[in-house]
């Protein structure tokens, strides 16, 4: 695959799938993607059902580096800002809200790096009725009517792909 990224810098902060499907879709282009992950935990999905690299984890994280930073810490804040500042693309899909508490919202980053693209990515928008929900593929498929065609009365549970939220997410735009 053509390496067309291959000068541009991205910090993603994202968990589970559609902050590391966007940063893998970068980093497969040839960027330099470095994900920030919690200490101790990292993101949730890395350890998803008791593996250390999940197959769910690798399948949205290949091509990236990682660092862990707890940017509630002062000192992991300066080495936050420090990555921002050389940065090209930053990355969350944290709750409306969630990245402020975090050191890591727009009007904070956008001082920081004047020329940042601040890429902000959540289940239901920056706000409306829903916004402060968080929101998964299986939510997405619910609220959509999706999971409708996938689940059958007299079944407890379905079983469908986890496609939906990332690829989902690619052709939504906010109006």
């Amino acid at each position: 695959m053509a390496q067309v990224l291959k000068d541009i810098k991205v910090v993603e902060h994202g968990t589970f799938i559609t902050g590391p499907f966007a940063g893998m879709m970068l980093a497969d282009l040839g960027a330099d993607v470095v994900k920030v992950e919690l200490p101790g935990t990292g993101d949730p999905f890395r350890a998803y059902r008791g593996e250390l690299y999940s197959p769910h984890f690798q399948s949205v994280n290949r091509n990236k580096r990682a660092i862990t930073l707890n940017t509630k810490d002062a000192a992991d804040l300066a080495r936050f800002d420090e990555m921002i500042a050389q940065a090209d693309v930053y990355i969350q899909n944290f709750r409306p809200g969630v990245a402020e508490k975090l050191g890591a919202g727009f009007e904070r980053l956008k001082k920081i790096n004047p020329r940042l693209i601040y890429c902000a990515i959540s289940g239901f928008g920056p706000d409306g009725p829903y916004s402060d929900r968080p929101s998964y593929d299986s939510v997405a498929q619910a609220y959509s009517g999706f999971l409708g065609l996938l689940v059958r009365p007299t079944a407890f549970w379905a079983r469908c792909t986890s496609a939906t939220a990332p690829v989902g997410g690619v052709w939504w735009r906010s109006p």
